[in-house]
């Protein structure tokens, strides 16, 4: 305590009061930019993985090995961060939804992306295909590697009708009786 011209003792100030002016702001803007940092690491945790998952770069690199789209871009094509994202696993099959901008030096467009894959097979595009600025689609598909009908779908298959029921003939107790099963042994 420091005394006074008169004589009087006067009580200093604790250490708070005389410097919670500065660090109050200093301790929110500390705060606020560790979150922030978490914040942007956590992102750039989620794209860096994105952009290593397999979908994505073979979808990329399918896009940029076609002729048609390298003739509509330029040369050469860079990929930006996707637009929408959707992955998801269930039952051991991964369903991968991307849009991902592509740039290139005559124009851009926006790889769109619809794959499966089950367990740790080869992806199937469903949807492979760039979307020019003008609307025009340019379908991959064909280009893309396809798995061994690791997904069995009957596209544009007809089956053929079936014959209609005939009737036993009259008389005949082995036959099976019209509407009713029947075991079979093969």
């Amino acid at each position: 305590m420091d005394a006074t011209p008169e004589g009087s003792l006067v009580p200093q100030q604790g250490w708070w009061s005389r410097n919670w002016k500065w660090f109050v702001p200093v301790g929110c803007l500390g705060v606020l930019a560790s979150c922030g940092c978490l914040g942007f690491a956590l992102v750039g945790l989620g794209y860096s993985s994105l952009k290593n998952m397999d979908a994505f770069t073979e979808a990329v690199a399918i896009a940029r090995s076609d002729a048609e789209v390298r003739t509509a871009l330029g040369s050469p094509i860079d990929n930006g961060l996707p637009k929408q994202t959707s992955v998801r696993t269930v039952n051991g099959v991964t369903h991968a939804r991307l849009a991902i901008p592509l740039d290139g030096p005559q124009a851009d467009g926006m790889l769109h992306v619809d794959a499966k894959k089950q367990g740790e097979g080869e992806w199937r595009y469903d949807t492979l295909a760039v979307e020019l600025e003008d609307g025009t689609r340019i379908d991959l598909r064909d280009d893309a590697p396809q798995a061994p009908d690791a997904f069995p779908e009957d596209e544009g298959a007809e089956e053929a009708p079936l014959p209609p029921p005939t009737e036993p003939p009259a008389g005949d107790e082995d036959a099976p009786e019209r509407g009713r099963d029947s075991d079979i042994e093969l």
